[in-house]
């Protein structure tokens, strides 16, 4: 497998672990990857162990558990503790569907990417751009994959990290959140 393929594996993995709980049938083989021995070796990039082992002992803590913390973070009901939308950090208002969302969305469209999902996200929540991102890499577009990365996602994702780790109180969302930052640090930097 191509490095570029490796990193479409990650970042899909990671997109589902933002946009679908725990239990669904989606989530799961990507949930039981971090439980298992060794998961680091099957990553793109390198993770640091006190990082992998945070991974595995927090999704190892029970679908109850995770599926709380996911219902708390990503679906309500109320304001979420850490927002998953760059808007919400890049755009003066603060508001989803702001400018930088228009921006994504321009960027999308000029790569003929659709987003096809049954919810109704705005296209800059995480999750959706790291599908994307596992789009371009799986079709060797690794260009339009660093620009989707650096210019939609790494302007605001450190922001969302430290915002997940302040308020978010969940231990695997956050180290979940770490993996994510260290993976597209590493694509961007190769």
């Amino acid at each position: 497998m191509s490095k570029t393929a490796h990193y479409a594996a990650a970042f899909n993995v990671l997109g589902i672990c933002y946009l679908f709980p725990p239990d669904d049938d989606s989530n799961r083989a990507a949930m039981r990857l971090f439980t298992l021995p060794g998961f680091a070796q099957q990553w793109p990039c390198e993770v640091d162990n006190t990082l992998c082992s945070q991974l595995s002992r927090t999704a190892a803590e029970g679908t109850e558990v995770l599926k709380s913390a996911w219902q708390s973070l990503f679906a309500g009901p109320g304001a979420l503790p850490a927002p998953p939308w760059g808007s919400v950090y890049l755009d003066a208002e603060g508001l989803l569907q702001g400018d930088s969302t228009l921006a994504l969305s321009a960027f999308l469209k000029q790569e003929r990417l659709k987003l096809k999902t049954p919810y109704p996200e705005p296209a800059d929540h995480i999750g959706l751009i790291l599908f994307q991102a596992a789009v371009l890499a799986s079709e060797m577009r690794s260009a339009a994959v660093n620009t989707l990365l650096s210019q939609h996602l790494m302007n605001w994702l450190p922001r969302y990290a430290q915002r997940l780790d302040t308020h978010g109180h969940s231990p695997f969302y956050s180290a979940l959140t770490r993996l994510a930052l260290t993976t597209v640090q590493s694509f961007i930097k190769a």
